[in-house]
């Protein structure tokens, strides 16, 4: 029986051993720890990129919404100028209309003065004056070419017109006042209402 039989090794290359040993152990731990360090700070750079990238994103949204919301206004407001000018043309041409149909009427009137068909139209000046009034009694003051045309029989059928129209009984004379400049019918009640 032929056991080799390893030498045994001297106390000295036996601590050398052991020191050998201890200094692998110790690389191993450091390594060991090493790679879990350099493992645990990947993922806490990777955790602070992505709540980074998060972050980034978040506000890329919100700038983007909020721009949007500046948009929406600058094209609400946009859109609510351009109404109002709209607005302001149209009533500045229904201004314009106006003025010239009541420019033609004035003409219109004033060519009429004289003829027999005005005497119907200061009639009915008259009589809506009258009810618009509400006065017993009142007096009538026109334009002195108008007043040529205002007589007893025209303030009579007013008057008639007046009952006709509201059961009530006025009386009408023409005012000793001087006439009116402009066309046109007033009429003065008793206590000054016009």
């Amino acid at each position: 029986m032929s056991a080799k039989r390893q030498p045994e090794l001297q106390p000295e290359r036996q601590a050398e051993q052991q020191q050998a040993d201890l200094i692998d152990g110790i690389a191993q731990d450091a390594a060991g720890q090493a790679k879990r360090i350099l493992e645990e700070a990947e993922k806490a750079a990777a955790d602070r990129r992505a709540a980074a990238e998060e972050q980034a994103r978040a506000l890329i949204e919100q700038g983007e919404s909020k721009a949007e919301e500046q948009a929406e206004r600058v094209r609400a407001q946009a859109a609510s100028s351009l109404r109002m000018e709209h607005r302001r043309k149209q009533l500045r041409l229904q201004e314009q209309a106006v003025q010239e149909v009541l420019k033609r009427a004035r003409e219109r009137l004033a060519e009429m003065v004289g003829c027999p068909e005005y005497r119907q139209v200061l009639l009915v000046w008259i009589v809506e004056a009258a009810i618009g009034l509400g006065a017993p009694q009142a007096t009538v003051n026109a334009s002195a070419a108008e007043r040529g045309q205002i007589d007893k029989g025209l303030l009579q059928d007013a008057q008639n017109k007046i009952s006709e129209l509201t059961g009530r009984k006025v009386s009408l004379a023409v005012t000793d006042e001087d006439p009116l400049i402009p066309q046109g019918i007033v009429l003065k009640a008793a206590d000054g209402r016009v």
